[in-house]
């Protein structure tokens, strides 16, 4: 959730106009929260369960479409956020190549994106509510860790 694609590339454009551009097209993602990939991984190292060698597909709460991530920062927000479907080369030139990535990062976000566009992110699990006892954060969780979209929101970041 916190990767460049969400929390760099979508906070800035929605600080700067309400919008969240991204090349997703239609497709649906379910992004999952650093710090419950972080959870999982320390409660499964502390208390190992069987089978040992299990692999788990860790997603957020819920997938949806670039019509609905809008609408919960919309809500959250308690202002309109909508979603431009921005073409995939244009994107590249317009609002990733400004981030002045290193080449293997720059890679690796450009196929995430590509990847997305593709729908190969629809996907959804229990496996964080099964490691954890309790269900995935959702988008609010990025919007109250991410300063600049909680002093948009009028609440003062903390220092």
């Amino acid at each position: 959730m916190e990767n460049p694609l969400f929390g760099v590339l979508a906070v800035a454009s929605i600080q700067r106009d309400d919008t969240i551009r991204l090349p997703f097209g239609t497709a649906r993602t379910a992004p999952v929260a650093a710090r419950e990939v972080a959870a999982v991984v320390t409660r499964l190292l502390l208390h190992p369960a069987p089978p040992v060698g299990r692999i788990y597909e860790l997603t957020g709460a819920a997938s949806r479409d670039m019509t609905a991530i809008p609408a919960e920062f919309s809500k959250a927000l308690g202002r309109t956020v909508t979603y431009l479907d921005v073409p995939y080369d244009e994107w590249i030139e317009h609002d990733l190549k400004p981030l002045g990535l290193t080449p293997h990062v720059f890679g690796h976000i450009a196929t995430m994106a590509r990847l997305h566009r593709e729908n190969r992110y629809d996907r959804l699990t229990n496996d964080v509510t099964e490691v954890l006892g309790r269900p995935p954060s959702g988008l609010d969780s990025l919007i109250e860790a991410t300063p600049g979209l909680r002093a948009a929101k009028g609440q003062v970041p903390e220092q």
